[in-house]
């Protein structure tokens, strides 16, 4: 099987979504070629495939100028599907689909998906990572969110498109708006948070997030702003991930017991033997990585309704839901859970937890087509 793959982003382990692509394009190679196509940012490095059935057809790039154009380009539909949508890229796609016999086009998260608009004959997969009239239901005026549903009713409506998405909530929102059929996938979990099995409980809790985006720092800055004073300050304060402002950073190294660790290989252990994860999410939709990769490591999460959201399984000794800060406090300074309890719930959520699905529908190409 022959797939050609679009995705807008990195293939990395630097973020969810990125890490998702990247584990997929290792498990659909191991029986499929691709031809992949990503962008990327001058700043980084570049993908290296993990066998030789991925080609990299063609690395785009990326940068505010390049963003700002397309969505000139592309007036009537809304940024969030215009961002990466490329007139030169499109002629260079047509030119290899026309040289080449492929049984898949794989868009890769929203920003790819008006490329299938264009070829109408072929078999396309639209893996949408956050399903956006569910995210603009929540912020924005009136009319964007007009803009928001009429384009994304667009996307999803090209012929011979199978809809990925990653919770049965995210499939709800496509049948009920759209009138669309949809399936649901897992994300992938990576060998570091299979192997990242707790063993000593250390007095630390951890943020993990990549902090470029608004709907994690909005959190973390509340949650320095309301909660931090209260909290135990023999409890460290652990933040990893990319993106803080250069004064953000500068703020937190007050704090003798915040410490700002940037990006991390593998942070699963660390996040393994913590006391908690904290997620205060206000905003966003779909199915949250990280909190998915911390129950994972059979360690508790804390957060706000919308962290949870899509999550079928709900344990409230794991998954401790609040928006109150005083909430916060008292689940921080209080919380007490074995080691053994904590070995158990991991073994009993990754026992639950269906990894391949994508994969097994991708390759059984007739069960969808």
């Amino acid at each position: 099987m022959k797939i050609l793959f679009l995705t807008p982003y990195l293939p990395s382990n630097r973020a969810g979504g990125e890490n998702f692509t990247r584990l997929l394009l290792e498990q659909l190679s191991v029986s499929c070629q691709i031809d992949l196509v990503y962008y990327k940012y001058c700043w980084d490095s570049y993908y290296i495939p993990p066998n030789d059935n991925v080609k990299v057809l063609k690395v785009c790039p990326n940068s505010t100028g390049v963003k700002i154009r397309n969505c000139f380009c592309n007036p009537f539909i809304h940024p969030l599907f215009s961002v990466r949508f490329d007139g030169k890229l499109l002629k260079f796609l047509r030119k290899s689909v026309s040289e080449q016999c492929y049984d898949w086009l794989y868009l890769d998260h929203s920003q790819m998906f008006l490329y299938g608009k264009y070829f109408p004959e072929m078999n396309k997969i639209l893996m949408s990572h956050d399903v956006m009239v569910q995210r603009f239901s929540r912020i924005g005026t009136a009319l964007n969110r007009k803009w928001v549903i009429a384009s994304e009713k667009k996307v999803f409506s090209f012929p011979n498109s199978t809809i990925f998405t990653f919770s049965k909530k995210d499939m709800a929102i496509i049948e009920n708006v759209y009138h669309k059929q949809s399936f649901v996938t897992n994300f992938f979990l990576d060998a570091d948070v299979i192997n990242a099995v707790p063993r000593k409980l250390g007095k630390q809790i951890i943020f993990f997030g990549k902090w470029s985006r608004a709907d994690n720092t909005v959190g973390l800055q509340c949650f320095f702003e309301r909660v931090f004073a209260y909290v135990d300050k023999s409890i460290k304060v652990v933040i990893i991930g990319t993106g803080l402002s250069v004064q953000v950073i500068k703020k937190l190294k007050e704090y003798k017991n915040v410490e700002y660790k940037g990006f991390v290989e593998n942070p699963y252990q660390m996040i393994a033997d913590s006391l908690l994860v904290i997620s205060p999410l206000f905003s966003g939709a779909g199915v949250k990585v990280k909190v998915v990769e911390s129950l994972a490591c059979g360690t508790p999460v804390l957060g706000t309704p919308i962290a949870f959201e899509g999550l079928d399984r709900k344990d409230e000794k794991f998954m401790l839901e609040t928006e109150a800060p005083e909430d916060y406090i008292h689940s921080i300074n209080s919380l007490n859970i074995s080691l053994d309890d904590r070995i158990h719930f991991k073994r009993s959520f990754l026992r639950n937890y269906n990894e391949c699905s994508i994969v097994n529908l991708i390759l059984s190409k007739n069960s969808i087509s």
